[in-house]
């Protein structure tokens, strides 16, 4: 069966369904200190360890396949999932998000 429906009713279906699956994280923020000052990173956690991680000098959001697992089923593309969940996260977690990187869960731990 082939459900169709419209472009923004999907994306809010999504967030929705994002909002609902990390509802339980814990944040956990970092303040490093190198050559070009002082910048803060935020690891985003669930049960199952680190699943975000967001970096506050570069704007840079690095995520795993946790974070796509309850979208998968609404069919985005690379680009589009990237620009839903750049969407999702500011709207969330009221911060600017310059860049996306998809990486394996081990590299964020």
């Amino acid at each position: 069966m082939r459900i169709v429906i419209k472009e923004s009713r999907r994306d809010e279906l999504a967030k929705k369904e994002l909002d609902k699956a990390f509802s339980n994280m814990y944040i956990d923020v970092d303040y490093i200190t190198d050559s070009t000052g002082e910048h803060k990173r935020i690891d985003y956690r669930n049960g199952d360890g680190v699943i975000m991680i967001y970096g506050e000098k570069t704007r840079a959001l690095y995520i795993c396949d946790d974070i796509l697992a309850p979208i998968v089923y609404f069919g985005y593309t690379p680009p589009e999932y990237k620009k839903l969940i750049k969407n999702w996260f500011e709207d969330k977690f009221e911060l600017p998000v310059k860049i996306i990187h998809h990486t394996q869960k081990g590299v964020l731990q």
